[in-house]
Formats: structure tokens, C-alpha cells, sequence
């Protein structure tokens, strides 16, 4: 039987984002039943929805680029897909994009090659955008930055600078200051929000954190 593949990009905020990323699978899982779509199952005898996710979210946070892969028995509309799981979505999930793959592509896991988040900053003190500027151009020059990874020989220092790829500062009338920051996905291993939160933590009140972008080896959403 013939499979069409799609990639779905969809959003986890509000309440969602306290759901873990097992449970937003079962609750996708769930979704596509009551979406009433040609889901492809896996032989055996548990067949389940041919399913695979992209990183997983780490607890609390919230974002903009969520990813799944799905497989169909019918060669859908993008746009049926996407107007099927936008009705049936549970609340705090919402369908972003679908996008019908053609062709052999990697699986979202090998195909992300890099994600960007945003932190929400008030500054402690009076600082000005100057100051600012000043403390992440530090910050972004040091050649190392030491976090306390869990391993499976234990506990070991990781300095994680050269996954950082790239950042961004934009400042609101409010005094609020966006933070995006670009950080590697892949073998080498990547950066945790939280992690990052430690070096930010001294001069900031981190508001809010969002995941906001994935960057994919290949152009496919």
C-alpha cells in the first residue's frame, strides 16, 4: 500500500506547554482518530500511527516550532490535512503548516540541524540598551561556557559555547528585552534553554522562553 508523507509544524502554548512530550504523541495519536484521516499503521501486533517527532520540549516552555511526520494511506490536500487536525487539536496545540513530502527526506531528528529560542529579559537593574549590548557581547566572546551535564558516567562539565551559533537583541519602550539565540542540534549535541538561563540569570529576570524556529538540512517547510 502506498504511503504519502507529511510534515506537520504546529504550535504548544498555554496550559500545553506543562504536558509532556509523551503526552502531546498520545494526545496527537488521539487527534488523528477523531480527525478521521487514512492514518498508515505499523505491522504487528500492536499496530500503531506511523508517527515520529521532532526534539523534544523541555517541560514549561513553550513554542513555535513543533514538528511531526505522518503517514497516509490517501494522497491528501495539504490544506485537508491542515483544516482536519485544526478542528480536532486539543487545546493549546495549534496546526501551524502541512506540507506534503515528496521524495526521500530525512527524519526530523536527522534533518534539524539547528533551533532558535527567544528569552523574554527584564533587566535587575537600571541598565540601558548600551549595557545590554555590552553584557551579551561579553557574554558572546567568551570562548567557554561551563554547564553541569548528567552523563552516563555521571556528572561532567560541558562547555557548550560552540553549539551557541548566533543571537539576536531587539528592545521594547517597556524597558523588556528580546533575546533569540541560535543554537546547533545534531550529534555534537545542542543547547538547553535552561542551561543557557544559568549565564543570563546574574543580570536578567527571564520572563519567558519560547522555542521559536528550526533550521532544517534540506528547505521542506
Amino acid at each position: 500500500m502506498k504511503k504519502i508523507k507529511y510534515r506537520i509544524q504546529y504550535s504548544k502554548t498555554d496550559a500545553a506547554r506543562f504536558t509532556s512530550h509523551l503526552d502531546v504523541a498520545r494526545a496527537i495519536s488521539r487527534t488523528l482518530r477523531r480527525a478521521g484521516l487514512p492514518v498508515a499503521f505499523s505491522l504487528g501486533f500492536n499496530p500503531a500511527p506511523r508517527l515520529s517527532f521532532g526534539p523534544p520540549l523541555p517541560l514549561g516552555l513553550e513554542s513555535e516550532a513543533e514538528f511531526f511526520d505522518l503517514e497516509l494511506t490517501a494522497d491528501l490536500a495539504a490544506e485537508a490535512v491542515f483544516q482536519a487536525l485544526k478542528e480536532t487539536l486539543p487545546p493549546g496545540l495549534k496546526v501551524i503548516k502541512v506540507q506534503r513530502l515528496i521524495g526521500k527526506t530525512s527524519s526530523l531528528m536527522a534533518g534539524i540541524k539547528a533551533l532558535s529560542y527567544q528569552f523574554l529579559l527584564q533587566p535587575h537593574a537600571e541598565l540601558g540598551q548600551l549595557q545590554v549590548k555590552s553584557l551579551l557581547e561579553q557574554l558572546w566572546t567568551k570562548s567557554e561556557l561551563p554547564v553541569m551535564k548528567r552523563t552516563k558516567s555521571g556528572e561532567q562539565v560541558v562547555n557548550i559555547r560552540p553549539l551557541w551559533l548566533d543571537y539576536r537583541l531587539d528592545f521594547e519602550p517597556e524597558g523588556l528585552v528580546f533575546l533569540t539565540i541560535k543554537v546547533e542540534f545534531g550529534p555534537r549535541g545542542t543547547i538547553r534553554p535552561d542551561d543557557f538561563c544559568t549565564f543570563l540569570a546574574q543580570d536578567f529576570q527571564i520572563r519567558r522562553v519560547i522555542r521559536k524556529a528550526a533550521f532544517f538540512e534540506e528547505k521542506v517547510i
